[in-house]
């Protein structure tokens, strides 16, 4: 037996659940649905665009939702002092987000950590985003498959020096980490730290009172940035330093050093031959140096026996207490 033909309304009915629904641009400012960026946010579904008008909002939120824009309408939208989770300005839970045309200043959180992106999803593009005086620009600690790009960006000001200093930029074991025709400057400690299994920064101009760049792993592509050594430069008077099974290749970069000692281009702690072609560095500054390696790799094989001893430690007394 056949069944029986869904009556006209309930045919209509079922065909419109079956269309995703469109979507739509969420505005924000004076006069418009939204006046806080948080709100809209909260609105937004998947495919929605978030758009900011100019302004001072002093705001933050967390995003849920997949594919999402959040964008400024025009220059002047600034999100500032306020972090949502005690982590950040914009947390980002969902994935493919893209975000533009917007300044995240003055995020601070009890860590020490306060970021102006705290990335928790999965594939982030950020375009013309200016961080200022953040603890950190951008966190991206958890990693996945996903890619992280940030195109005509500004790091200014901020950062925390210490034992652990805070970078502009630090990106997890995500798989692709690209950073391109951005600016770096003023911010205290490191600037772009990276576990990806590909790094790629292109076009960069890199300030740094410690280090331009760190990775400890994957692969390393710098093409094309002035990496600039300031005054008080505090670190290992090295511009790069890759470290663990990183491979390094680095093709037409320049080392400004303004130091006033000697310093290099790369730090070479890797297991790997870097390659290293057309870079510039002045005379008595060298493109790569090696030394301290065997010092940095047994501390690096002792940090992980003390942190291996510590599990032990913590198992066995679980075991005693019959947790």
């Amino acid at each position: 037996m056949r069944p029986a033909p869904l009556a006209p309304a309930l045919l209509a009915a079922a065909l419109l659940a079956a269309v995703p629904a469109a979507a739509r641009d969420l505005l924000v400012g004076p006069g418009q649905e939204f006046d806080q960026p948080s709100s809209a946010i909260a609105a937004a579904a998947d495919g929605d665009a978030v758009l900011i008008e100019p302004g001072t909002y002093y705001d933050c939120a967390t995003l849920t939702a997949n594919g999402v824009t959040v964008a400024g309408r025009a220059p002047g939208v600034v999100l500032s002092d306020k972090t949502c989770g005690a982590k950040a300005i914009l947390v980002i839970q969902g994935d493919d987000t893209a975000v533009r045309d917007l300044t995240l200043a003055r995020a601070r959180v009890p860590d020490g950590n306060g970021a102006g992106v705290r990335l928790e999803g999965q594939s982030l593009l950020l375009e013309r985003v200016q961080f200022v005086n953040n603890e950190v620009g951008v966190l991206a600690g958890i990693g996945g498959p996903g890619a992280i790009r940030v195109v005509q960006c500004r790091f200014e000001g901020g950062g925390v020096s210490g034992e652990r200093p805070t970078v502009a930029l630090l990106a997890g074991p995500v798989a692709v980490l690209q950073v391109q025709q951005s600016v770096f400057t003023g911010v205290k400690g490191s600037q772009v730290g990276s576990t990806a299994l590909q790094t790629e920064l292109t076009g960069n101009r890199i300030e740094t009172s410690r280090l331009a760049v760190s990775a400890a792993t994957g692969n390393l592509l710098l093409e094309d940035n002035v990496l600039e050594l300031a005054q008080g430069n505090d670190g290992r008077q090295a511009a790069v330093v890759a470290s663990g099974d990183t491979r390094v290749v680095m093709r037409r970069n320049r080392l400004a050093n303004d130091t006033g000692r000697p310093a290099a281009l790369l730090l070479d702690w890797s297991s790997e031959t870097p390659k290293l072609e057309d870079n510039v560095v002045v005379p008595g500054d060298q493109e790569v140096r090696t030394d301290g390696v065997w010092r940095h790799r047994v501390s690096a094989v002792l940090h992980e026996a003390k942190s291996g001893m510590s599990s032990l430690l913590g198992l066995a007394k679980r075991q005693v207490l019959g947790r």
